[in-house]
């Protein structure tokens, strides 16, 4: 009897991660990290969210393998000038493309391990509100070169 409830609980289990991972539909285009000058300890993040799939996913966190922290922004203008704001969420409808670029919505890495210089290639995680993570790869560059589109899934 106890063999069956064993099965049938990791069946379950199982079920629920196929579910979990159908609903985390993200696909993401032209990944990039700006390069910096040395001794810069920051840097930003962009990106192209798509929602494949049929519900809304919720944004609420970032990381990387190079940075202590990441956040995600957005740049604002307040009374004439430019500032970065700190946003708590990012909602991604189904179908909808969301883009992270410069002077907008970006991600800010902060305390960065090493000088990220063009070429290399870095981790990207975004944590969702159902505590899951949905990980990329990043080409570290000096500018948005479009024509370099990564397409990761």
């Amino acid at each position: 009897m106890n063999k069956i409830w064993m099965v049938a609980l990791v069946a379950s289990l199982f079920s629920l991660a196929a579910t979990a991972e159908a609903e985390t539909s993200l696909e993401f285009e032209n990944v990039w990290v700006r390069a910096m000058p040395p001794f810069q300890p920051n840097s930003a993040g962009y990106l192209t969210l798509i929602n494949r799939g049929e519900s809304a996913v919720a944004i609420v966190g970032a990381s990387s393998n190079v940075a202590e922290s990441v956040e995600l922004h957005v740049t604002r203008e307040v009374d004439g000038l430019m500032r970065m704001e700190k946003l708590q969420g990012l909602a991604v409808a189904p179908g909808e493309r969301v883009e992270l670029t410069p002077g907008g919505k970006h991600l800010m890495l902060f305390g960065l391990a090493f000088r990220l210089v063009p070429g290399d290639d870095v981790e990207i995680c975004l944590q969702l509100i159902t505590d899951e993570e949905v990980c990329t790869d990043a080409e570290v560059r000096k500018s948005d070169d479009t024509s370099n589109h990564q397409h990761h899934h």
